[in-house]
C-alpha cells in the first residue's frame, strides 16, 4: 500500500534578516529525476525500485498516476516498488489523467500514454490549465495521434496509438516536450529505425538527463548534431534506482552560503546531468569559495563581484540568481529572459514587480534577452510568491539581506517542488514565522 503526501496549507511566512549562517544541510530528492524515473517505471513491464522520492507535488502526482494506471505499487520505508502500466486499450469509457500543476508531467505522459490504442484525457490544475499545450496540437497528428485541445491549452483529449517515424522537431518552447517524444519512443512497440532532429534546442542538460535516466532502465539512445537516432522496440529491464540529490533546490541554499556565511550541503552528485549545477560557476564568478570534498559541497562567502550569465539552458536559475545579483558590486546581466514566460508564473514580471517593493530594481531587456538587475539593499515589507515555488524561495533568500523582516504570501507554493525548504531554511538559524 502506498502512502500519498499532501501539501494544501495556505500559508503566510515572514523571513527574519540575519547577520550570518553556517550549517550543513541534506538536499531533497531531485523532482526532475524522479519524475522521469516514475513514467519509466509506469512503463517497465518489468519491476523498478526506487529509493528516495521526495514530498513535492509534482512527485506526488506521478506517484498518484502509477498508483491507478500500474498492476502494482507498494511502499517498504524508503523504497518504492512498481511493477509496470495495465493495458487500457480495452476500456471502454475515456480514460481521465489529472497530471496536477506539473508541466513535466504532462508534457512527458501524453505522447507516452498516447501509445495506447484508448481515449484519454489530460487535465491539471491551477496555473498549468493558463500553459501553452500548442505543441500536441502541431506535432501529434503528425504520429497518427488524434488530438483535441481546450484552444491549445489543458485539458487534451488524445487517441492513439502513437507511430513513430523520423521527424524534425523545434525544440524551442521547452525540453519537456522533447522528453515525452523520446520516451514514446522508446517505449512504443511500433518503433522501427527512425530519428528525431532537434532544432533551436533549449535546456539541453535536461534533454541529457532524460537520455541518462533511460539508461538506468538499460536502453541506450544515441544523441549526435542534435539528433536523437532509434532503432527497432527495446524493453525497460528491471531497475533499482537512487534518485539523486536536487540542484535546482540546492541553488538556494548556495546563493544564501554566498551571501551570509557557509553552508556545507549533502546529498548531491557532482556527476550530475541536472542543468541547474551550472549555479556552482556563477557563485565561483560571484567571489564564493567552492570546496568539493567526495559527497559534500560547501559554499563560503567571499567578494560579492557582478556577473553575466546565460541562463537560457538552465533558466529556472533565474530567481536564485537576481537574489545573488542584488548583492553584486555592480550591475549584473542574466540572458535568457524568454524562456520566463510560461513558468507557474511570469518570472520576469513576478520578479521585477516583487523584488522592486523591497527596493531592488530589475529591468527587462526583451529585445536582447536580458534581464538587469541592480544592486542594492532591499527593505522590509509585504510581497506576493504569485503562486510560484521558486519566487516564494527566492524572495526568502532576499530577505536574509533585507533591513528588516519580509511577509511573503502564498508561500505554500514552495510544496510544488520542495516541502522541506523553510524547515530547512530555519535548521540554518534563520528566524521564520508562518501564519495561515
Amino acid at each position: 500500500m502506498i502512502t500519498f503526501v499532501t501539501n494544501t496549507n495556505d500559508m503566510k511566512v515572514t523571513v527574519y534578516p540575519v547577520r550570518g549562517i553556517n550549517a550543513e544541510c541534506s538536499i531533497p530528492s531531485s523532482k526532475s529525476h524522479a519524475q522521469r524515473v516514475l513514467a519509466l517505471a509506469l512503463f517497465n513491464p518489468n519491476k523498478t525500485e526506487i529509493t528516495g522520492i521526495g514530498q513535492s507535488d509534482d512527485e506526488q502526482v506521478l506517484l498518484k498516476i502509477a498508483d491507478k494506471l500500474a498492476y502494482r505499487v507498494d511502499q517498504y520505508g524508503e523504497v518504492t516498488s512498481i511493477e509496470g502500466i495495465r493495458d487500457i486499450s480495452s476500456l471502454t469509457r475515456p480514460l481521465e489523467i489529472s497530471t496536477g500543476e506539473s508541466g513535466l508531467a504532462t508534457r512527458m505522459l501524453t505522447p507516452m500514454l498516447a501509445n495506447f490504442h484508448a481515449d484519454i484525457i489530460i487535465t491539471g490544475k491551477g496555473s498549468l490549465l493558463t500553459r501553452p499545450m500548442n505543441f500536441f496540437d502541431t506535432v501529434l497528428p503528425h504520429l497518427g495521434v488524434q488530438v483535441t485541445s481546450n484552444n491549445k491549452k489543458l485539458p487534451l483529449h488524445i487517441k492513439g496509438p502513437l507511430q513513430p517515424k523520423s521527424y524534425q522537431l523545434d525544440g524551442s518552447q521547452s525540453s519537456q516536450y522533447i522528453t515525452g517524444l523520446l520516451y514514446a519512443y522508446a517505449t512504443s512497440p511500433l518503433l522501427r529505425e527512425c530519428t528525431l532532429q532537434l532544432e533551436n534546442v533549449t535546456s539541453r542538460p535536461y534533454i541529457d538527463l532524460s537520455i541518462a535516466t533511460l539508461r538506468q532502465f538499460g536502453i541506450t539512445i544515441p544523441f549526435q548534431d542534435d539528433t536523437l537516432f532509434f532503432t527497432s522496440p527495446a524493453q525497460l529491464s528491471p531497475t533499482t534506482v537512487k534518485i539523486e540529490g536536487d540542484w535546482s533546490s540546492a541553488s538556494f541554499f548556495i546563493v544564501a552560503a554566498a551571501l551570509k556565511g557557509k553552508v556545507t550541503l549533502s546529498n548531491l552528485s557532482k556527476e550530475s546531468k541536472q542543468a541547474d549545477k551550472a549555479i556552482l560557476s556563477v557563485i565561483r564568478d560571484f567571489g564564493a569559495t567552492v570546496t568539493i570534498n567526495e559527497n559534500l559541497i560547501s559554499i563560503e562567502k567571499g567578494n560579492n563581484k557582478g556577473f553575466e550569465f546565460d541562463a537560457t539552458h538552465c533558466p529556472d536559475l533565474f530567481p536564485p540568481l537576481a537574489v545573488l545579483a542584488a548583492s553584486a558590486d555592480s550591475v549584473c546581466k542574466i540572458k535568457g529572459l524568454g524562456r520566463l514566460a510560461s513558468k507557474e508564473s511570469d518570472r520576469a514580471t513576478a520578479l521585477q514587480i516583487e523584488m522592486g517593493k523591497l527596493g531592488i530594481r530589475i529591468d527587462t531587456d526583451h529585445e536582447n534577452d536580458t534581464m538587469l538587475i541592480y544592486p542594492g539593499i532591499a527593505s522590509g515589507g509585504t510581497v506576493s510568491a504569485h503562486n510560484d515555488h521558486r519566487i516564494a524561495m527566492a524572495l526568502s533568500v532576499l530577505a536574509l539581506s533585507a533591513s528588516s523582516p519580509v511577509t511573503i504570501s502564498e508561500a505554500e507554493s514552495v510544496n510544488k517542488s520542495f516541502a522541506e525548504f523553510y524547515d530547512l531554511l530555519s535548521e540554518t538559524g534563520v528566524r521564520i514565522e508562518k501564519a495561515p
